[in-house]
């Protein structure tokens, strides 16, 4: 993993689920990373999912997500696609996903 890659997820891990208290990263929304110099300039382009295919909030997300990479100095551009294979499942959330989720409760985070 390059300088860059780390640099982006570091700050996908800032970017918290709508509803839930863990980043979009530790859920396992995030699939793919892919990193473009493109005449000395990084373009990092984001392969990610959903819940489901219709959720209302991905512009917001969209804007969150775009925001915290381009934050990087190096990079110039996000690029954001939405796949749905494969199918999101529970088991695509981090240990340390499922731990704050486990102790959202005790946190008082209203879900």
């Amino acid at each position: 993993m390059n300088n860059i890659e780390q640099l982006v997820i570091e700050k996908l891990n800032t970017v918290k689920d709508l509803e839930l208290p863990i980043s979009i990263y530790e859920l396992g929304l995030i699939y793919k990373i892919d990193i473009e110099n493109v005449n000395e300039k990084i373009r990092v382009n984001i392969e990610m999912t959903t819940f489901n295919a219709r959720c209302s909030g991905t512009k917001s997300l969209n804007d969150l997500i775009k925001s915290a990479v381009t934050s990087i100095d190096e990079v110039y551009e996000c690029n954001l696609k939405y796949v749905f294979t494969p199918k999101w499942e529970l088991t695509m959330i981090s240990p340390e996903g499922l731990e704050k989720l486990r102790n959202a409760d005790s946190l008082n985070y209203q879900m």
